[in-house]
């Protein structure tokens, strides 16, 4: 079972049983599964629901519209219309709790603006964002890296993501994205009441997550797994639609700016040194925009590897 962590709980404070508790959970569902579930109370279920309303009037506008160039970032723009995936489009921005860059992404879908949109995606990132802050100090906290927290905290921004699944049409195939693992640092993954979501375990099977609009899904993506040195795997998970409905998620990407090092305390004799320092952004840029990279069976491995 993959760990489910309540961050209603009142007594979960630095020092107190609960906090410890959780903190061995959380290090357990990273490193088991790569993931862990994370129960929390500060998007109610009225924002909930404008948020997959305002999904659905992004992903109903015209597909030249989405296509239009939102940042100079590889991959913060929009995927879709492939014939490879025909079920799946995504579309994000940058910054998304920032007012200014809200704006000017909405004003690029909707010259003439839409509020519904922009206060809903602001009002979800910015809980978001500080649940991030509190299960990352756990994460470090369970590793003795305390004294490391402030400064990736300094040195992370997030991208808000925004992604479709539409219906499968006859004789098409039902799978929404194949099993693959994420180029974030950490991604909080919020879903639609359509299920679908499947992590894969270590030995070859998939569990279903359940949506449930207090849960956020907390996946470790590929260059948490190189600054932990393999001790977090990179979760892998993919998208099996099995209801005849449109699906919606949102996930707000960590992303880190700046040069990550392995942490020397992650590094022992069953853990030598497996990575080389790690510009994140620098490995996105490679991942996007060079094939050998994207293509290969451990992207971030065949970048930073030892």
């Amino acid at each position: 079972m993959i760990p489910v962590i309540d961050f209603t709980d009142e007594n979960l404070k630095p020092g107190s049983d609960s906090w410890g508790l959780a903190c061995k959970q959380i290090r357990y569902g990273l490193e088991e599964y790569g993931c862990f579930e994370a129960k929390y109370d500060k998007v109610p279920i009225q924002l909930h629901n404008s948020l997959f309303l305002a999904a659905k009037d992004l992903f109903d506008l015209p597909t030249e519209t989405k296509r239009q160039k939102t940042s100079e970032r590889p991959g913060s723009n929009y995927v879709g219309q492939n014939p490879h995936l025909p079920l799946y489009e995504s579309l994000g921005f940058d910054h998304p709790t920032s007012f200014e860059a809200a704006e000017s992404f909405t004003r690029v879908m909707w010259p003439q603006g839409n509020d519904l949109f922009r206060d809903s995606v602001r009002s979800f990132s910015k809980p978001m964002e500080d649940l991030y802050a509190i299960a990352i100090r756990m994460v470090f906290e369970s590793y003795g890296l305390l004294r490391l927290y402030e400064s990736h905290v300094e040195s992370t921004f997030h991208r808000l993501r925004l992604f479709k699944y539409r219906t499968p049409e006859t004789n098409e195939t039902n799978m929404g994205l194949p099993t693959h693992t994420d180029k974030t640092f950490m991604t909080i993954l919020h879903q639609h009441e359509v299920e679908g979501l499947q992590i894969k375990t270590k030995d070859d099977q998939y569990i279903d997550v359940k949506p449930e609009p207090s849960s956020f899904l907390f996946i470790a993506g590929d260059a948490c797994m190189a600054w932990s040195n393999d001790r977090i795997g990179a979760c892998e998970h993919r998208v099996m639609l099995s209801e005849y409905k449109p699906r919606y998620s949102l996930g707000v990407y960590s992303l880190v700016n700046g040069v990550m090092h392995v942490p020397e305390e992650l590094i022992d004799e069953n853990y030598p040194l497996r990575y080389k320092p790690i510009d994140h952004l620098n490995f996105l840029f490679h991942f996007f925009t060079d094939d050998a990279i994207r293509y290969a069976a451990c992207p971030v491995k065949t970048f930073y590897g030892v």
